[in-house]
């Protein structure tokens, strides 16, 4: 790949811009790297930085960088550059050097392989020797590059990333290509900077024999389904200056049809739908599917961890123009067995597959309990459906309940039954077929009863996505975001809120704190840092370096009149004073991302290592341990274990460790069983109601009251379809309980009975983010970037 000089903009919040050989040295220590690079004058490399949360765009001037701020944080990226001149074979320490080299024979066909969910694990000797021979196999075919689309392992550890680069033949290495899968992102508290260590940028461009190959990354930090949000900027810039070459894209998650791992797949959709973009190469659903929509062919590859399978992919060239041949190689059961190639899919490079569908342009009115639903598709249209999205859904599969829409002249119509949906926005699905069996897929949005808002409803964008729990004292919430942002709003004032304040700091993944006193916002970042801010005009009292991405909720507590406040680190659990100094640091195994809590005399941290940890308060002293089950490995542990709990000390004095099987009461100073109750706890915080009600929910959105005495249910619901890292919240007024589903149903439910009351479908996007309730207003975050108030 040619190289020329370019300028990098680079900055770390409250940081000085270090050179490039510095920041290469910093590799070691867990730094992102700058990387990237234009070729024949366009973009081909952008990478993820500032704790996963930045996009930094190489070659750009100031004011276009301004002008691309993405979810990725070009909030974070300040205006000092430093020279980038060529740097060896392009990509720096990372695989895919030789990616979009000059080949010997530009005019030769493209040879190039794909494999996917290898989910290296370094306790699992018979697979990683089925990756060995797989890795060989493609080796010995002398591909020009490799695709791997995601889930390189099983939980991005670095133990995982030394075991697959093992694995690699050093001849290979230099010509695979790396996305992360959710199994990299979901449990990776160095917020992408381990992966970027190792494979380099997370999205990325390149071109080879007059292809554009576009690697894509919607994976969350933390989180198990994808989001593309503001990276779409990106895309469709990177598409344009592509011009007209056909454009391949690769990821870990599929899209379109029956998939519903991208909340923003339509948005994606739309914005691609310009541009020659004919394939997708994905894994995640571990088989191979092959579908046929909006112009492309998606190829989702079965996993080269289930046997020794990988995708070789040959450009044919005839009369209808260039076409991607893909076919499975599976190997035989030892090397001296025969090798069986079956065809899997052709994928046209100069045709779109149902392009003469046309645009479908769908619209929905809602009338009464019905959804009366119109599409314009093309005349190619042989079949046309619809559906209400199925928000409640969450990182899966669904093949959905598709209604049939009848032609009348030149548009289609049909009527869906709408009595179940809540008031509020809602998305409706259209698809048109043609008589190939190519699908078009379309989305629009519509509101249900809209006039049932409250005249004192708000909304105010901050960017980004609003990912921790809202912090709430005297009337002011703070949300941080994911760009940076750090917003305060005095949402006890009349009339329509502004921000009181707003602060720019790292990337904020997890919740702020407020002081005990109401006057001081601790705030975590992926930038490394705790900062204190100002609670009524957001200055910054002070900042501290924990030396690591701060993934996780800090807790505050009043010991002896002072002010503590805890909060880890990675795998470190710090306790500060109020002015920023630490006391001690104490180690929790493999890492903790929820919140501790603290008796008095003891700090209690959920631990990677499946078990739920004590600690002396005075000195950091570890205390004593529990398992909480009984995985036999250290990944299954992990995923098993209570590393996102927001652990809780009970009325009894007893600590409640949850994880996604069960919540666990314990006796505070042994770790003793005190009641265990089964349920997928860990992502919804528990909420003491009074000494004998605590109330619990369950990701699957199922909230119970029970006695926190004996864990014995009082009442069960079924509230919501999902929760994930939300839960309910009290309001203080009348008791009622409040809950925000993860897919922005918002419901009631009478404390004493459980009688649950569905109030409105609040937005489209998700909600990772626990809400408050300030007065008479129930105020809420979510992916898309904004704040809401409703009145309640």
């Amino acid at each position: 790949m040619r190289h020329r000089g370019l300028a990098v903009s680079c900055a770390k919040r409250r940081s000085r811009c270090r050179s490039l050989a510095d920041r290469r040295r910093d590799l070691g220590r867990g730094s992102t790297a700058p990387i990237g690079c234009r070729q024949a004058g366009r973009l081909v490399q952008t990478t993820r930085r500032g704790g996963g949360n930045a996009r930094m765009t190489h070659g750009m001037s100031g004011a276009e960088t301004a002008a691309g701020m993405t979810r990725r944080g070009f909030l974070t990226v300040g205006a000092l550059g430093v020279s980038l001149g060529a740097v060896g074979a392009g990509w720096g320490p990372w695989p895919g050097a030789a990616v979009g080299a000059a080949r010997a024979d530009e005019t030769a066909p493209l040879r190039f392989a794909v494999f996917t969910d290898t989910h290296a694990n370094l306790e699992e000797t018979a697979r990683l020797e089925n990756l060995a021979r797989v890795f060989a196999a493609v080796e010995a075919e002398d591909p020009d590059f490799v695709l791997h689309c995601g889930d390189i392992t099983d939980a991005g550890r670095e133990s995982d990333f030394e075991t697959y680069r093992s694995l690699i033949p050093a001849a290979l290495w230099d010509r695979i290509r790396h996305v992360p899968g959710n199994h990299e992102i979901r449990w990776d508290i160095t917020a992408r900077e381990r992966y970027e260590r190792w494979f380099g940028p997370t999205s990325y461009s390149f071109d080879v024999g007059g292809v554009h190959f576009i690697a894509l990354d919607p994976t969350q930090a933390l989180q198990e389904p994808g989001l593309f949000s503001d990276d779409l900027a990106w895309i469709r810039d990177d598409l344009a200056a592509a011009g007209d070459a056909p454009t391949i894209m690769f990821l870990h998650f599929p899209l379109g049809d029956r998939n519903f791992y991208v909340n923003d797949a339509d948005e994606f959709l739309r914005t691609i739908d310009p541009f020659p973009v004919r394939g997708i190469f994905a894994g995640h659903i571990h088989r191979n599917e092959i579908t046929r929509f909006n112009g492309l062919t998606q190829v989702a590859a079965i996993s080269s961890r289930l046997g020794p399978f990988y995708l070789r992919v040959t450009e044919r060239r005839d009369a209808t123009g260039r076409v991607l041949v893909v076919e499975q190689v599976t190997l035989g059961a030892t090397d001296a067995d025969p090798v069986v190639v079956d065809p899997l899919a052709e994928v046209p490079l100069d045709v779109a597959p149902g392009e003469d569908l046309g645009e479908l342009d769908p619209k929905a009115n809602s009338v009464r309990d019905a959804l009366e639903v119109t599409a314009r598709p093309g005349a190619a249209a042989v079949r046309a459906e619809a559906q209400v999205y199925p928000q409640g859904l969450f990182g899966t599969a669904n093949a959905g309940a598709w209604t049939a829409l009848e032609p009348r002249g030149r548009s289609w119509h049909g009527t869906l039954d709408a009595a179940a949906l809540a008031a509020g926005t809602h998305r409706v699905q259209v698809r048109a077929f043609d008589e190939s069996g190519a699908a078009r897929y379309e989305t629009a949005t519509f509101e249900r009863h809209p006039a049932r808002s409250h005249a004192g409803d708000w909304e105010i964008s901050v960017g980004g996505q609003l990912q921790g729990a809202l912090a709430e004292a005297g009337g002011t919430v703070v949300a941080g975001s994911t760009s940076g942002r750090v917003v305060g709003v005095r949402a006890d004032e009349p009339g329509r809120p502004r921000p009181a304040w707003t602060a720019d700091l790292g990337p904020v993944h997890r919740g702020a704190a407020f002081s005990t006193d109401g006057r001081t916002v601790y705030v975590p970042s992926a930038d490394h840092t705790l900062t204190a801010l100002d609670a009524r005009d957001g200055h910054v009292r002070w900042s501290v370096d924990l030396g690591r991405p701060v993934m996780s909720t800090p807790a505050v507590f009043d010991l002896g009149g002072a002010d503590r406040i805890v909060v880890t680190a990675g795998n470190r659990l710090h306790n500060l004073d109020a002015t920023g100094a630490i006391l001690w640091r104490s180690e929790v195994p493999i890492q903790s991302a929820g919140r501790p809590a603290c008796d008095g005399q003891r700090i209690y941290a959920g631990g990677g290592d499946g078990r739920g940890h004590a600690y002396d308060v005075a000195t950091g002293a570890h205390l004593w341990s529990i398992l909480t089950n009984t995985r036999v490995d250290t990944y299954r542990q992990l995923i098993y274990g209570p590393w996102d709990d927001w652990t809780q000390v009970l009325p009894t004095g007893a600590v409640l460790f949850s994880t996604v099987t069960d919540a666990i009461a314990v006796a505070p100073a042994t770790g003793a069983e005190l009641w265990r109750l089964a349920g997928g706890y860990l992502l919804a915080p528990g909420l003491v109601l009074d000494e004998s009600n605590l109330l619990l929910a369950t990701e699957w959105g199922l909230v119970e009251l029970v006695d926190p005495a004996t864990g014995a249910k009082r009442w069960s619901s079924q509230a919501v379809p999902r929760l994930v890292n939300t839960g309910p919240v009290r309001d203080e007024r009348t008791g009622a309980l409040w809950l925000v589903g993860t897919g922005g149903l918002v419901v009631r439910l009478d404390a004493a009975s459980g009688a649950v009351t569905v109030v409105r479908q609040l937005f489209t996007a998700n909600t990772f983010s626990r809400p408050v309730i300030v007065g008479d207003t129930l105020v809420v975050a979510a992916q898309d970037g904004v704040l809401r108030g409703i009145r309640i």
